[in-house]
């Protein structure tokens, strides 16, 4: 955006390396800094947050560990889309999204760790409230956007099925709801697998990267025609900040791997999910999210199962939810558990790059 000028005519490529690297050094460069201002003003330390009494021991040690690394990875993200992002309207929509559900983790995160009385958060109908406006703002804003174009407008309107080459009319309500359903489900599923080391962000990372192939494909028309899928224009736009936010989530994990310097908070979970979902919906392959971030579907399923379980019958199918968690209270090693998850959502994202036709290449 800022350099946008200067920058044109060069390829998207040449600015989504560029924006990357801006981003990457920025996370790496300000988590440290937040972490030790965090850990200086004592807002590090946090009272175990579950009810599990084993879970609170198992993860003792990471009550002090700052949960500031989400702070970074927008910075880094923000810093690079808007130095060599395109100033279009997608473009635009992504930053709004990353930062208003950014404030509202901030603001749940500031209230249970920074707060002078320690307290569990936002509670659930909060949280859950603020995500649903942000995705009413989102839908509303690209309705209106694609409103004075009829194509533009059939194509929000009209839900694709991966794999299967089906075309659903949904309306403008429709289209609505699938916005808020998509980034409210992703961001609390990013959320619930943000419990382990590296886990959320080495999953997100590798649903970014499969995301980026897409917006690519889909934003050419010469692609998407060979690829089978439908052609959205000015979705190649968003390569850029799915680049920078990439390059972010690199930065971070350099402070996240085990055994973790930093957390991402829910200033980071929140919208790393969101942005996932949106980016879905506006290149009209939100069901491919289904696949990508197969992880986070799991994650949010042994919540819902477990829930759903205990209310039933007081009986538990997991011996603990969200799934890593279960895998913890099995005996395996936290390190054992991240590195199976990781490599089931590098075939899963590998599997939704597949599925959106890229053996056209």
């Amino acid at each position: 955006m800022i350099l946008d000028a200067l920058l044109e005519g060069t390829s998207p490529g040449l600015r989504a390396g560029a924006a990357a690297a801006v981003s990457l050094a920025v996370a790496l460069g300000a988590t440290p800094l937040l972490a030790r201002a965090a850990r200086r003003r004592r807002f590090a330390d946090r009272e175990g947050k579950s009810e599990s009494e084993l879970l609170n021991q198992l993860h003792q040690q990471k009550r002090s560990t700052p949960i500031v690394g989400g702070l970074a990875m927008l910075a880094g993200t923000c810093a690079g889309t808007l130095l060599f992002g395109a100033p279009t309207a997608p473009v635009a929509l992504f930053l709004g999204v990353l930062l208003a559900l950014g404030a509202l983790g901030l603001v749940d995160d500031w209230t249970k760790t920074f707060g002078a009385a320690r307290t569990r958060g936002l509670t659930a109908r909060q949280k859950l409230a603020g995500q649903v406006g942000v995705g009413l703002v989102a839908g509303g804003l690209a309705l209106a956007q694609g409103w004075a174009d009829p194509a533009a407008l059939e194509r929000l309107t009209t839900l694709q099925v991966p794999f299967a080459g089906w075309a659903l009319p949904i309306g403008a309500l429709g289209f609505l709801a699938l916005m808020v359903l998509v980034t409210t489900g992703s961001s609390n599923a990013v959320n619930l697998t943000d419990g382990l080391d590296g886990l959320a962000g080495g999953c997100a990372l590798a649903a970014t990267a499969a995301y980026t192939g897409v917006a690519l494909v889909t934003g050419d028309p010469a692609l998407a025609a060979r690829a089978g899928v439908v052609h959205v224009p000015g979705a190649e736009a968003l390569v850029v900040p799915l680049a920078a936010l990439a390059g972010g989530l690199t930065g971070f994990l350099v402070y996240n791997r085990h055994p973790a310097r930093v957390f991402m908070g829910d200033a980071g979970s929140l919208p790393l999910g969101g942005v996932l979902g949106l980016v879905a919906v506006l290149t009209r392959q939100e069901l491919l999210l289904v696949i990508v971030g197969g992880v986070f579907v799991a994650e949010a399923l042994s919540v819902m199962a477990q829930v759903a379980s205990f209310k039933l019958t007081g009986k538990r199918v997991l011996r603990c939810a969200p799934l890593h968690h279960h895998y913890e209270f099995q005996g395996w090693k936290e390190t054992k558990i991240v590195g199976r998850f990781h490599a089931a959502a590098l075939a899963l994202a590998a599997l939704g790059l597949v599925g959106v036709g890229l053996g056209a290449w």
